[in-house]
């Protein structure tokens, strides 16, 4: 299996124009916010299309993920009064690292779109941070671990619906990798799946009689008596669903014998505290779900003004 040393860097983005998805979650921000009827911006800022000065400043350690968002601003149809619009610039990259008090994006147009846009802005790039800055931790604890031999750090399909390519996104900043881009993007053969199926072979063979044949076979096992089924099945990753680190690795001593070995996923239950165990030589994914179900936000504000 060939290895990847590093997913994501700011000179080398996985896809450039992602700011379409962005741009509708600022659409749905501002809706949500009833902006047009923004009684306190309407009343405190005259002439309406007063310009203003602003920046976005990092009020806590993390990572920062959100330059799409910062284009989908410039391109927004809604940051334009009066034949003047708001005026965005990125001063760090995606994937940078940020410390407090730092500035990350300047901004300059109409006051009241500034204070219109300023609240579904800062939401989804503390979100997207948040979830950069949590994958980030793990990946150097992995690397810390398995310096020689690093397993892939992903995530999984545990988003919110319309967030996530954002999601994703900001996992790839982190330096980690997505898992499946949803369900037509791989095959993965889940407990459920075993169960209606009527066990593990009849599983994998029905999905190879009308899976594309580009798509790898990736099956869920619980133990050592379901790794012996999948390999024997033919399964061309296995993932070690909330195994034990010595589970782990009487697993791993079993496939370093086959002529042709599995990909091995491990996942369930990894946390930044147990991580480390997991990742052992010969491992090759470590899939965690609360990348994106359980990121704490980065904390960021504006300021108008200066």
């Amino acid at each position: 299996m060939s290895k990847v040393s590093h997913a994501y860097s700011a000179d080398n983005p996985p896809f450039a124009h992602h700011w379409q998805a962005w741009s509708e979650l600022l659409s749905a921000g501002l809706q949500d916010d009833g902006w047009q009827w923004d009684w306190t911006a309407a009343g405190s800022v005259r002439p309406a299309g007063k310009p203003a000065r602003a920046r976005v400043i990092a009020k806590s350690p993390g990572v920062w993920a959100a330059d799409g968002l910062i284009e989908a601003l410039n391109r927004h149809p809604w940051a334009e009064l009066g034949g003047s619009r708001i005026v965005a610039r990125g001063r760090v990259k995606d994937g940078a690292a940020l410390r407090p008090g730092e500035t990350v994006c300047e901004w300059r147009g109409p006051a009241q779109l500034v204070l219109a846009f300023e609240r579904p802005f800062l939401n989804l790039a503390s979100y997207a941070g948040g979830i950069a800055t949590l994958t980030r931790q793990y990946v150097d604890a992995v690397r810390a671990a398995c310096p020689r031999q690093t397993p892939r750090v992903t995530s999984t399909r545990k988003t919110l619906p319309g967030y996530r390519d954002i999601a994703i996104r900001a996992v790839q900043a982190g330096g980690g990798f997505s898992h499946r881009i949803s369900l037509s993007g791989g095959v993965l053969i889940k407990e459920n799946h075993i169960a209606a199926a009527g066990g593990i072979a009849r599983a994998i063979e029905g999905v190879r009689a009308i899976a594309p044949h580009s798509l790898r076979i990736e099956i869920e096992v619980r133990d050592g008596k379901e790794l012996a089924q999948a390999i024997a099945a033919g399964a061309e990753v296995v993932m070690l669903d909330n195994f034990t680190p010595a589970q782990v690795a009487v697993a791993l001593e079993r496939v370093r014998k086959l002529p042709r070995r599995p990909v091995l996923e491990v996942s369930g239950g990894l946390t930044l505290s147990n991580i480390a165990q997991y990742a052992q030589p010969g491992v090759d994914i470590l899939s965690v779900g609360s990348l994106t179900h359980s990121a704490k936000a980065i904390d960021l504000s504006l300021l108008v003004g200066g």
